[in-house]
């Protein structure tokens, strides 16, 4: 992604994620739906005698999908409108809550599971809120896209001496800094994370004792 087309292209990307797992959603909900339909019509004309259980079956399934869906909408939505404005105050903890939900599709399609630690004391930062997902979307990837072994990866946000910032852990105890510092350091998204990072006053290290990435703001 070109610099001028790294926020709009982000913001695509995800956004198309989100909605073809709301499609995948109304699918399930058309499907079932007319499933019940065919159960009405067999209990009808006396081929069906367990039509309670059935139908119990295909309403948990509906409303587990409607839940699905709301959630997906809800979240896509929040996203959209970090868009609004290049300088709001964000709550950190939140703001990579859900980008991490709503692009799990993407995640889970490489073979890999991202959460993020709970945070008792939520910082908030101002910042541009897009860049700053893109560039944590980016650490997430610098791991999937340089790493066989598909190690789940954690996000924990660390508050000390007035410093603020994120830390990407890659969780394999076999590699060693001289395994994942090149891998990562050497490919051209380090590159890109460095050069977003520069953009909103943050910092990237590579962890000396551990697989991982640290993202620090000035």
């Amino acid at each position: 992604m070109e610099n001028s087309n790294d926020k709009p292209a982000f913001l695509g990307r995800i956004t198309a994620s989100v909605t073809h797992d709301i499609q995948n959603v109304l699918a399930i909900i058309k499907e079932t739906s007319g499933l019940m339909e065919d159960f009405f019509l067999m209990q009808k004309s006396g081929d069906l005698e367990d039509i309670e259980e059935r139908l119990d079956k295909c309403i948990k399934t509906i409303k587990k999908q409607a839940y699905r869906g709301v959630s997906l909408t809800s979240g896509l939505n929040g996203f959209a409108h970090t868009a609004d404005s290049s300088q709001a105050s964000i709550n950190i903890f939140e703001t990579l809550k859900r980008m991490i939900s709503i692009a799990e599709r993407l995640f889970k399609q490489k073979g890999v599971d991202v959460s993020i630690f709970e945070c008792e004391n939520p910082c908030s930062i101002v910042t541009d809120p897009v860049l700053f997902q893109l560039i944590a979307f980016l650490c997430i990837e610098c791991f999937i896209n340089n790493f066989e072994t598909k190690a789940t990866i954690t996000l924990e946000i660390q508050s000390s001496n007035n410093r603020i910032g994120i830390k990407f852990l890659y969780n394999d105890d076999t590699l060693t800094y001289k395994d994942y510092n090149p891998k990562i350091t050497q490919g051209p998204q380090w590159t890109k994370i460095i050069s977003l990072c520069e953009q909103i006053s943050l910092t990237a290290e590579i962890a000396a004792d551990s697989p991982a990435i640290l993202i620090f703001f000035k």
